[in-house]
């Protein structure tokens, strides 16, 4: 002990006795002059700037890439591999700011935005029923929309400090499904122009429209691409063994998706599997008429005015019914007729079941003014339905139940500030869809809740458009069936009768309109009528709408083209009709051109009777929904 407190005591007096020492040490090093930093600044600065230019130089590579791509996802035929160069492209651009550069992250959303804008412009002038200064609106607001994901997920990532992991791979598809089903629901256009109508053709992919919807297959192509930047570690700060554990999710996710839809397309066939010996099939015949699309061009300039072409429209010319102008669409009608009744015996000669025209192909005129009886309703399904029963054929047909002089005053401001309608303008339109039977349908069978009042003995299903299209329908349009009638037919009149349903054309680009049907139906009937810029974009929705239902589906479209699809997906049958054969993509004929007249053929197609039930029939929207609220949640929490 006393050795112990000799050391304690010994101790401070050492360190006093070093203490000066290392205080003039310090002193002398303080005093020493600082050494020469000059030339280290210039350099650190030239290296920061040169750092910057070339930052800035990808990030508007990554940018331009993005807008090719945008462009290859619009129009007619998209390209599959578009969506994954924007999500690659965009998330490149993002994690490239650096700070202090002069593009940050709104400069670089707003430049992204508007590079889409223009894409979309260059690509969709012409399948854009607009004109004037709305078309450049229109395509700026895609453009924003398309660019949107993105940057929530930058600012996202930035907010919670997220730099990889599954929690980072998933900012990006929660935000671009969030954000596509919300554009969706409030878009003119529904869901037209969305990116997983891109994978068109990739079956595999397209079976989660069985799960989630389209949607689910955004959330898909979002993740990959998500994955994909992360593994080829453009974030200079993912570490090796998060690269590894995404790349290993990557392989399970695309594992799991390719065979679930592989096993989907091999046990669910009913075409060359085992079980397609008792799969029972019907024929159906889609045929045209000579004089729709040239009533159909004299009808909206009536109801739209000079702003269609610039042509005065029969109203303009006579406002009497029994004037040259509307007679001459009197004649042209009646003759349709004669040719449909026509055209039904000669298909069901060759062993069609039924036999069905495209959207409108047939117009009939009543209300006031209208004095003509052989173009009115009544006289029209007299005649088809008396087609059918000697024929022993259904029949299906769109019709426009149209009144020409009755005044359309309560337009909106939008609506008359582009069609330039100050004072309301003149005419309706019901547009509809009627399947007839061979044989009287009674009332027991037919809903009168859904259909409306039963029109004729032998209607088995009347539908009423429930979407107009904006702008050039819409403003006319009488109101449609929110909820989709659903009809028992009995097609071979032996007592089995197959769950038939009808949407009409742009109906197809709601998927929360017809996913009512996915837990019912077996067949859709689905007439259209398009223009070349849609063309064949509008009529390959409807596979997806298909798988979504699980239901087969008959698209016959005027001007555009024809498809059938079954329950999967896969076609049974197309044909375009802007080709004289039928077939092929080629504007090879014009429509009232008397040169190049189309004289498109008969698209006949054999489709099952059964569809098969899907999850999205019962779930619907569910994972669009669960990933708006999980978007919001990071946003404002």
């Amino acid at each position: 002990m006393p050795a112990t407190r000799r050391s304690t005591r010994s101790t401070p007096a050492r360190s006093r006795s070093r203490s000066p020492a290392k205080k003039t040490k310090k002193e002398t090093v303080t005093s020493s002059p600082p050494p020469p930093t000059p030339p280290v600044e210039t350099t650190t600065t030239t290296t920061n700037t040169t750092n910057t230019t070339n930052t800035n130089t990808d990030i508007y590579l990554h940018l331009t890439l993005a807008a090719v791509a945008v462009g290859m996802t619009q129009g007619g035929t998209p390209v599959s591999v578009a969506p994954f160069i924007i999500n690659y492209s965009l998330l490149n651009a993002y994690q490239k700011i650096i700070p202090h550069t002069t593009l940050t992250p709104k400069k670089v959303y707003g430049l992204s935005s508007f590079l889409a804008g223009c894409a979309v412009a260059a690509v969709m002038a012409d399948s854009l029923p607009l004109k004037g200064p709305a078309v450049p609106l229109l395509c700026g607001y895609i453009g924003l929309m398309l660019s949107t994901p993105f940057y929530l997920s930058h600012i996202t990532a930035t907010k919670l400090e997220l730099k990889s992991g599954l929690a980072f791979e998933l900012l990006l598809p929660i935000f671009s499904t969030a954000v596509e089903y919300c554009h969706s629901r409030i878009f003119p256009y529904g869901s037209y122009g969305i990116l997983p109508y891109c994978q068109y053709g990739n079956l595999p992919v397209m079976q989660l429209a069985s799960i989630g919807g389209v949607w689910l297959i955004e959330f898909f192509v979002s993740y990959v691409s998500s994955c994909v930047v992360i593994v080829m570690k453009e974030n200079s700060t993912v570490s090796s063994t998060s690269s590894k554990g995404t790349l290993r999710r990557l392989v399970f996710v695309l594992a799991a998706v390719y065979a679930y839809g592989g096993m989907r397309l091999r046990f669910l066939s009913w075409e060359g599997a085992p079980n397609a010996v008792n799969t029972r099939v019907m024929k159906i015949a889609g045929v045209w008429v000579p004089n729709t699309m040239v009533i159909r061009e004299e009808l909206l300039r009536h109801h739209l005015g000079h702003i269609m072409d610039g042509k005065p429209g029969p109203g303009e010319a006579d406002s009497d019914f029994e004037g040259p102008a509307w007679q001459a669409i009197v004649e042209k009608s009646l003759a349709d007729y004669d040719s449909f009744v026509s055209r039904i015996s000669t298909e069901a000669a060759a062993g069609a079941n039924v036999v069905m025209l495209p959207e409108l192909a047939l117009t009939t005129f009543q209300g006031p003014g209208v004095t003509d009886e052989r173009v009115s309703t009544e006289a029209l399904l007299a005649k088809l339905a008396q087609a059918a029963t000697d024929n022993n054929v259904f029949v299906g047909t769109g019709i426009g139940y149209n009144e020409p002089f009755k005044r359309v005053d309560d337009l909106s401001k939008f609506t008359e500030t582009v069609l330039e309608k100050e004072n309301g303008m003149m005419g309706y339109e019901s547009n509809r869809f009627l399947l007839f039977s061979p044989r009287p349908v009674s009332k027991d069978v037919f809903d009168e809740v859904l259909n409306g009042a039963q029109s004729h003995p032998n209607v088995a299903l009347d539908y009423r458009k429930q979407n107009p299209v904006p702008i050039i329908e819409g403003p006319f349009a009488l109101p449609g069936n929110s909820t989709i009638p659903i009809a028992d037919v009995d097609f071979f009149g032996d007592g089995e009768t197959v769950k038939t349903a009808s949407v009409i054309c742009f109906d197809m680009e709601h998927p929360w309109h017809t996913q009512q049907l996915g837990k019912t139906s077996s067949i859709i009937l689905n007439p259209s009528y398009d223009w070349p810029g849609l063309n064949p974009y509008h009529a390959r929705i409807v596979a997806f709408r298909a798988i979504e239902t699980g239901t087969s589906v008959f698209h016959h479209c005027l001007a555009g083209t024809t498809i059938a699809v079954d329950y999967l997906g896969n076609v049974q049958a197309t044909g375009d009709y802007f080709s004289k054969n039928g077939n092929g993509g080629q504007a090879s004929c014009v429509p009232l051109d008397p040169d190049t007249i189309c004289n498109a053929p008969v698209h006949s197609t054999q489709l099952p009777l059964r569809g098969v039930r899907t999850v999205y029939g019962y779930v619907n929207d569910a994972v669009a929904w669960g990933s708006v609220v999980v978007a919001m949640r990071m946003l404002l929490f």
